[in-house]
């Protein structure tokens, strides 16, 4: 292995080495989210509360929605401390914005009384957490 190759594995390294955190954090902060929508369905679907009020599933679901944003945030955060040019840097920074992204429409899906207003967030949301899945894919192959 030539000393070029060493040094970008090393500062591929760094990269991995910022997410390595987060990375089973974000996928219990999506697990967690999606359980607490499921509750939030189900209670809609019960009918349990009124009509445009907030109910104790929608906290919950809010609030395990800022939880997920706040710690992609501080992924972002320690990506952002790694060596501007370290391979996989740029991508890992792509990925964690669009992903933020995604979570701030959802938030707003949430919390729009409109539904149409609410639906337009909610697909807005599901296209960049789409990006934000192919992002992290390509990220996944650069750091392998």
């Amino acid at each position: 292995m030539s000393g070029g190759e060493t040094a970008g594995r090393v500062k591929t390294a760094a990269v991995a080495a910022a997410l390595d955190p987060y990375r089973l954090l974000l996928a219990e902060d999506s697990k967690d989210f999606t359980v607490a929508l499921l509750a939030l369905a189900k209670a809609n679907a019960e009918g349990t509360g009124a009509f445009n009020q907030a109910s104790p599933q929608d906290a919950a679901a809010l609030q395990s929605l800022a939880h997920w944003r706040r710690d992609a945030q501080h992924a972002l955060k320690r990506v952002r401390a790694v060596a501007s040019r370290a391979p996989g840097r740029s991508l890992a920074e792509k990925w964690l914005r669009a992903l933020i992204a995604a979570l701030d429409l959802q938030r707003q899906g949430l919390s729009l009384i409109d539904p149409k207003l609410a639906a337009d967030a909610g697909r807005l949301a599901r296209k960049r957490i789409a990006e934000s899945q192919r992002l992290e894919s390509r990220l996944d192959r650069v750091l392998a």
